[in-house]
């Protein structure tokens, strides 16, 4: 099955989104982009996955080891 995007797991009732609170807007950079101009400089062709491919390898990692070791 294709992932659900944000309003449709919010709408399922599987996650509960939380909006950005205000007391932390000014004191927290909530987006960042790496200049990746050195690291190719120096000669890295290494491909990075977007965030949300990143995630869900990370995830399913988790999910392996947890089988592996009986845990639920």
């Amino acid at each position: 099955e294709p992932p659900l995007s944000l309003p449709a797991l919010v709408q399922g009732g599987l996650i509960e989104y939380v909006a950005f609170p205000e007391a932390l807007v000014g004191k927290y950079q909530c987006h960042t982009q790496a200049d990746l101009t050195a690291l190719r400089a120096a000669g890295c062709a290494h491909a990075f996955a977007p965030v949300e491919r990143g995630v869900a390898a990370y995830a399913r990692e988790l999910a392996a080891q947890a089988a592996e070791y009986g845990i639920r």
